[in-house]
């Protein structure tokens, strides 16, 4: 998403949510001259980003109201997500993070881990560091940073409390993976 921001700066968000697979494009690399050489890499642990992509597209294109059954997941699992000696979702997601990782024109000042964003003893700490980075490179950051762990409470810790309950009263379960 390109964001025209009234402060007369320029951003750019990248929304991924479902499904990793391999596509057509140019490299980012090949984009570098519309781009500063900082960014900002949000990523997902595995674990849980996959069952969300077979979320996110049973929602987006199968007009899904519930959680994907156990079954699907399983068999979306087993296709996809595969083993210790296949799996072509773990290629893409690790292929994903070397390719931003080893491209000269692009510096990786961070690296946005999705589970922190929630987590009460590492979120404070992403986002002053997310905060510090923004400053760096030239965003205004409309709070001081002792204002970031109170923010960070109020909007994104009680939002994810908020999602979890309620996933918790539909009765989701957690996706289960095979060694």
């Amino acid at each position: 998403h390109n964001l025209n921001l009234k402060s007369g700066y320029d951003g750019v968000t990248c929304e991924i949510v479902h499904p990793i697979v391999p596509c057509k494009r140019p490299s980012p690399a090949a984009q570098a001259a519309n781009f500063g050489n900082v960014v900002l890499v949000a990523l997902r642990n595995p674990l849980t980003a996959f069952p969300s992509y077979q979320q996110e597209k049973a929602e987006k294109y199968h007009n899904a109201k519930e959680q994907v059954t156990k079954e699907e997941w399983i068999s979306f699992r087993d296709q996809y997500v595969g083993n210790s000696t296949h799996s072509p979702l773990f290629q893409e997601w690790k292929e994903f993070i070397l390719e931003w990782r080893n491209m000269d024109k692009y510096h990786v000042a961070m690296y946005l881990a999705h589970e922190e964003w929630a987590d009460e003893t590492k979120g404070v700490a992403l986002v002053t560091k997310f905060a510090r980075v923004l400053r760096e490179e030239g965003f205004p950051v409309q709070y001081h940073t002792d204002d970031l762990a109170c923010l960070w409470h109020k909007n994104i810790l009680q939002s994810a409390i908020q999602k979890k309950k309620k996933h918790e009263d539909e009765g989701r379960y957690v996706p289960e993976y095979t060694e």
